[in-house]
């Protein structure tokens, strides 16, 4: 990209002005509240020691936001203007991070009829139809916390009251309804929703009753007779903060709930933030948390949301429910149906003579109309545009504006890589998304009679969509950065009918792995409900991964890969039936330096009454390679190939006693095709196949990566950065430092600008001196010195419709001279390069062999 237009970006970028880190884990693009501090102590410091300890540093001056037990630390807002690196090297103190602010995942909504049988159609793509009806199951007497939005508690499908005998029994508010406004909490004891719905349609999707209610059609949650917490973490503008998070969390756990739902994933990082480390002092103590893998499926690998990264937390990716029903089109002798945008609202009402034009590049390609050169010498006045629907430049709105200008009357866009999307569009312009069948289908008879028209139906109609019962587009990719499987299982979560605040109409279709990630907790209820006792959160967790169903994208034949779907769909029938637990519940393999699969060892336990043969056999699924032409930044839609694991067994049948385990040797060799330049992500299924027509067989999902993974970019350099500029104070005008440029810090503020494509253990700016090549130290910015593990960039900045960038200013020509500095130290006048390193993955982080390093500037003052 030119560097005009990176500026330009930089412009338009909110500057915040933020608290500042050390030894953080920051998701990218992140907002944070200014001296706002989550702060953990060591082992043996409680929270008077800690108080004693930080009241006696005189010039400190704090208030403590919330205090936590489970997690040994407290959050704090510091009034001083102390530093997290102050805070960090306080005695007694472990580790510090940033209060970051959270939104509420925006689920997808849907145009559906709530009256149409196939809405229920996901209980049974799951078995759960099957375990009400034959078991009665319903997970009576297990206690459910939803860390959300609240809850509707007044619904008459949740049970129409809160407190002691309702089915909303336990919870608490700690934001209020206008946390967004002002970051101050204003807790209370009624957690209802009344303004935001997330939480409420997660709530009837564990547990709804809404067969004698009124609903627009009769259906049940997953465990109809589960107890609920609600834990209300977001204000109506679905605004919460990590340390307010956590407090949900504790509290959930303290008020006795055996299963804790978060659907609120929210951008990739690595598991050490402190949502994750909490979730796995939870689950450790027995408690079963499954939280939202993200919805950033457009984005490619390494996405998963930072909040199940948890070794023992469940991160739930989504399936798409399998039939729907929608507005649609005739055209060239065939049906199909649509999606029309958010803002035009309701369904297309296209003149009756209008053609179609779809929009070719010059190579003969579909455009994806981004650009209003897409349009020239082409004639589209009152036509319906074809574009297709490529997110790496542009989204909906940038595409409807350049159609419009042109003169088209309407606008269809062709789904990648199938099914129906959800567009934002615009208010004044009539456009929708059609699958990727259909725009190959529109082509075709475009080609034939460029002259036919279109039939727009006022009604709806049932069609199997295209992916239906197959992994959802939106769902984030995995692995994470360390190279573990996330997401661990999937559950449908695509056009998914559930329950909503009575006054904003009770009911709503909503299509995200928030939707997915409640269908798994009511899951683990319903186990628990057959073992007539709770299990611990891992064991739940190992048996549903166990027993769950790979799938495949739509029109393939292999599985879809481990790091789109974890050990794929979520079969509560099987996960109930069977008995064998086969461990570990996942094989991480890291990549070709690192390669772990040499002698694996592999555990069947029968927990059934009677001997049985087991054997063991491989199932492969496709890989998916994200990194083809030398790109810096992965494929927005990896490439799906057949590369493939070799696997080998100590013995292909055991014979397993009741109640006894056996243990095999397991090895694997990497795939043969493949390139490991490319960094394929190959994965597939052990097997473990009980004798027996009616026995289940259980799987453990493994993945690894060929090549070697300290070599896969993290930096996008592709797109010009990283790179340093100037802004002019009092003009606001940026740009680009040229060599030896001398800083006017009274009215030049210098801004590193970064992108990155993959995760890093450690993101720093370094500065060193020109001549000499002595590095001085880490720059100050509004985080302090960075020198932090950060996750990949978004592509898409939903708030600029632009490419995402993270910008850093460089503060007064100041440093730290070493990581473990306090306080930030001027700069001597003179000459000096700027410096930005990343840290690659699975290094020991030698600098600066351990990593990539770029010159950004000479720079002078």
């Amino acid at each position: 990209m030119k560097i005009t237009s990176i500026i330009s970006l930089i412009a338009a970028a909110t500057l915040v002005s933020a608290g500042k880190f050390q030894a953080a884990d920051l998701r990218p693009n992140a907002d944070v509240i200014p001296g706002a501090f989550i702060i953990e102590y060591h082992d043996g410091i409680d929270h008077a020691k800690a108080n004693s300890i930080l009241n006696s540093k005189k010039e400190l001056s704090f208030k403590v936001r919330g205090k936590y037990n489970l997690f040994n630390g407290a959050s704090i807002q510091v009034e001083s203007g102390h530093s997290g690196e102050y805070l960090a090297k306080i005695p007694g103190i472990k580790r510090v991070w940033p209060v970051e602010v959270y939104q509420l995942p925006k689920a997808k909504p849907s145009n559906e009829d709530l009256t149409l049988p196939q809405l229920t159609s996901a209980h049974n793509m799951t078995g759960v139809d099957y375990v009400q009806k034959t078991f009665k199951y319903t997970g009576k007497g297990i206690k459910v916390g939803i860390i959300d939005s609240g809850i509707d508690y007044t619904h008459p499908a949740l049970g129409g009251c809160f407190g002691k005998g309702c089915r909303v029994r336990y919870g608490w508010d700690f934001v209020g309804d206008d946390y967004d406004k002002t970051k101050v909490a204003k807790q209370d004891s009624d957690p209802r929703d009344t303004c935001n719905g997330h939480g409420t349609h997660v709530a009837g999707i564990i547990g709804a009753d809404a067969r004698k209610v009124g609903a627009p059609q009769p259906f049940v949650g997953v465990a109809p007779g589960v107890t609920f917490g609600a834990y209300r973490i977001f204000s109506c503008a679905g605004t919460g903060a990590t340390d307010i998070i956590m407090l949900g969390m504790e509290l959930a756990f303290n008020q006795g709930m055996n299963i804790i739902n978060m659907s609120l994933g929210a951008g990739s990082a690595y598991k050490s933030n402190p949502i994750a480390v909490l979730a796995d002092s939870l689950a450790a103590r027995g408690l079963t948390v499954v939280t939202s893998a993200g919805n950033d499926g457009a984005d490619g690998v390494w996405s998963v949301g930072n909040t199940g990264l948890g070794e023992l937390s469940t991160a739930v990716a989504s399936y798409d429910n399998v039939a729907g029903s929608y507005h649609y089109f005739k055209y060239a002798g065939a049906e199909h149906p649509y999606s029309f945008s958010q803002a035009w609202g309701k369904a297309l009402n296209l003149p009756t003579n209008a053609t179609l034009v779809p929009v070719f590049e010059k190579d003969g390609t579909l455009s994806d109309g981004c650009d209003a050169d897409s349009y020239a010498g082409k004639n589209v006045t009152g036509k319906v545009v074809l574009v297709i629907g490529d997110v790496t430049r542009c989204k909906s709105g940038g595409r409807g504006a350049a159609a419009k200008a042109a003169g088209a009357a309407g606008m269809l866009i062709q789904t990648l890589p199938l099914g129906l999307s959800n567009l934002g569009g615009n208010l004044d312009f009539q456009m929708a998304s059609i699958e990727f069948s259909a725009g190959q289908e529109l082509i075709a008879g475009y080609k034939k009679n460029p002259a036919s028209t279109f039939t727009w139906s006022s009604t709806k109609k049932s069609f199997r969509v295209e992916g239906g019962g197959r992994p959802s587009d939106f769902s984030s990719w995995g692995l994470d950065g360390e190279l573990r499987i996330k997401p661990n299982i999937a559950a449908p979560g695509g056009n998914i009918l559930s329950t909503y605040p009575l006054n904003m109409g009770g009911y709503a279709i909503e299509s995200g792995t928030s939707m997915a990630s409640p269908y798994v907790a009511g899951s683990h209820a319903l186990l628990y409900s057959a073992h007539k006792k709770v299990l611990r959160g891992q064991d739940a967790r190992q048996i549903l991964m166990n027993t769950a169903t790979p799938g495949s994208f739509f029109n393939h034949t292999e599985y879809a890969p481990v790091a789109k779907q974890g050990a794929g769909l979520i079969n509560v029938r099987n996960a109930i039936a069977t008995q064998t637990i086969f461990s570990p519940d996942r094989i991480e393999l890291l990549d070709s330096v690192h390669f772990t699969g040499k002698n694996v060892e592999v555990k069947i336990k029968n927990v059934g009454k009677h001997t049985t043969v087991y054997t063991l056999s491989h199932e492969t699924t496709e890989s998916a390679i994200s990194y083809r032409g030398g790109n810096s930044y992965p494929l927005a839609t990896p490439i799906l190939e057949a590369d493939k694991a070799t696997v080998t067994f100590s013995q292909k049948k055991v014979t397993v006693r009741a109640g006894q385990s056996v243990k095999v040797k397991v090895q694997f060799k990497e795939p043969a095709t493949g390139k490991a330049i490319e960094f394929p992500f190959y994965s597939g299924y052990i097997v473990a196949t009980p004798q027996g027509k009616a026995s289940v067989p259980v799987r453990i999902p493994y993945a690894g990566v060929k090549g070697d993974i300290a070599k896969v970019p993290i930096l996008d350099t592709d797109y010009g950065v990283p790179v340093l500029f100037v802004s002019n104070k009092k003009t606001g005008k940026v740009g680009a430092i040229e060599k030896g440029h001398k800083i006017d810090w009274a009215v030049e503020q210098p801004i590193l600008v970064t992108r990155l494509g993959s995760h890093t253990p450690e993101l720093s700016f370094r500065l060193f001196e020109a001549k000499s090549g002595k590095e001085v130290g880490y720059l100050n910015t509004q985080y302090g010195p960075v020198a932090a593990s950060f996750g990949r960039s978004k592509n898409i900045d939903t708030n600029t419709n632009k490419p995402a960038i993270r910008t850093f200013n460089w503060l007064q020509g100041t440093v730290y001279t070493g990581i473990n500095a306090t306080v930030p130290t001027a700069v001597p006048a003179g000459e000096y390069k700027v410096i930005v390193a990343a840290q690659r993955k699975l290094s020991r982080g030698k600098f600066p062999a351990d990593f990539e390093v770029y010159e950004v500037a000479d720079v002078t003052f």
